[in-house]
């Protein structure tokens, strides 16, 4: 997290923030904390009473290619990558719902050497579509090995799973392990809930922060040559050619609240 006098930003992964975090560094005064932590654990910070709550987007699409791009080229170093591939059925890790059961079977006899495979080409089109079809198909979710599994809504998306658990007090997003409450409903609250009342946008992140630092007068320092972890321009510019239809549409459907809310654009009706 970064922390200054009159704001904090959080850090959802692959939005750009290790390019945020860099940014800042250059700033004597600006608190960094650990990579990627959330409001609840910085309570000692005070962050309520900031002017600025700040978090991090970025388009859906890019953001499952770069996640699994930084998986393939990371390995046990991404916590995706981990969850994927290692067994994990301690207690503490289990929720117990009726998913437990399930959870556990797969758990045990998943393949551990096959979904290895799925990270060891950066350029494979079909290792990352049932990269995918892991996160986004509500059968497969148990191969996750994170609390993630334990989400009853078939039809909420891995992103917004986690751009609620980074923006949201755990006390409000424990609602989405709730199978007896609407997921209309729950999203509708969770927005309310929300920490952040200011974003950047990954594809504009440079003229973002420009803005945000006029409005917190902040003087604009060195943006050239910092690291920025990113995914490489190629990437960026045929990202689509990546994408099954099927799986398009698929995270256009369970990630819908983040298309509406940031105002995203739907590619699968395009021809590309």
């Amino acid at each position: 997290m970064i922390i200054g006098k009159n704001f904090f930003i959080t850090e959802m992964p692959k939005t750009g923030t290790t390019f945020l975090r860099n940014y800042f560094k250059q700033h004597k005064k600006i608190k960094i904390t650990s990579h990627h932590d959330t409001v609840d654990e910085n309570i000692k910070q005070k962050l309520s009473t900031k002017k600025f709550k700040v978090g991090t987007i970025r388009n859906p699409y890019l953001w499952y290619l770069s996640f699994w791009k930084w998986s393939c080229e990371q390995k046990k170093k991404s916590p995706l990558y981990s969850d994927i591939t290692s067994r994990r059925i301690k207690i503490k890790r289990l929720k117990f719902n009726t998913n437990l059961f399930s959870y556990i079977f797969l758990q045990l006899s998943k393949n551990k050497k096959k979904l290895k495979l799925l990270f060891e080409d950066v350029n494979s089109k079909k290792n990352f579509n049932i990269f995918l079809e892991i996160l986004l198909i509500s059968k497969n979710k148990n191969i996750v090995s994170s609390d993630y599994s334990f989400m009853p809504h078939k039809e909420l998306g891995y992103m917004t799973y986690y751009f609620f658990t980074q923006n949201v007090s755990k006390k409000y997003y424990k609602d989405l392990y709730n199978s007896n409450l609407k997921l209309t409903s729950i999203l509708k609250n969770l927005d309310k809930k929300l920490n952040m009342n200011y974003f950047f946008k990954t594809e504009n992140l440079e003229k973002d922060l420009k803005i945000f630092s006029k409005k917190v007068k902040l003087p604009i320092k060195k943006l050239k040559n910092l690291n920025k972890n990113s995914t490489s321009n190629n990437f960026k510019k045929d990202f689509k050619k990546f994408f099954t239809k099927k799986n398009l549409l698929l995270i256009e459907k369970k990630d819908q609240y983040l298309f509406k809310k940031f105002k995203y654009k739907k590619i699968s009706k395009l021809r590309f």
